[in-house]
């Protein structure tokens, strides 16, 4: 049985991210690092400059599982799309003149609260990359700084692929 073509769409996306997320913007950052050890590379990149690109990685790891949870779901639903409840509302009759707050399942409420947690993790990532980028930009006016080490932040709930 072929999948539909949105389905096939969505795998392939997921896999050659994951691809050149590992085949190039690892191997890109491995670089940075060595070039940061080497006190003859011209340019050496800073501790926040990995820093910076470290948080831009985390960007991508994040949207990649995002789309493998997708992947991992469609699985489980036989590879069919699920309709999200915006179109099957949009499907049945007009509500009543009063409407009533629906309730939600056990099931929505972890999917919103994961859902959250996400959100809230890509905004405390954009924030680090945001403080890297000003602390790079007044690094530059300055040429006398040095990096003598090197800190990774890996929170270890995002490092999942």
């Amino acid at each position: 049985a072929s999948l539909p073509l949105l389905v096939l769409g969505k795998v392939l996306s997921a896999v050659g991210s994951a691809q050149l997320l590992m085949s190039q913007k690892f191997q890109q950052f491995r670089g940075l690092c060595e070039q940061n050890l080497n006190p003859d590379a011209n340019p050496r990149p800073t501790a926040q400059d990995l820093a910076g690109f470290w948080d831009l990685l985390q960007l991508s790891i994040e949207d990649i599982s995002m789309k493998f949870d997708e992947l991992y779901h469609l699985k489980a639903n036989s590879w069919q799309l699920v309709e999200t409840p915006e179109k099957r509302k949009e499907e049945k009759k007009p509500p009543p003149p009063v409407p009533k707050k629906p309730a939600k399942s056990k099931a929505a409420m972890s999917r919103d609260k994961a859902s959250d947690a996400g959100d809230k993790q890509r905004q405390e990532a954009r924030k680090r990359l945001l403080a890297a980028k000003r602390a790079a930009s007044v690094r530059q006016n300055s040429a006398t700084e040095s990096a003598d080490s090197i800190e990774i932040y890996v929170p270890e709930a995002q490092t999942r692929l």
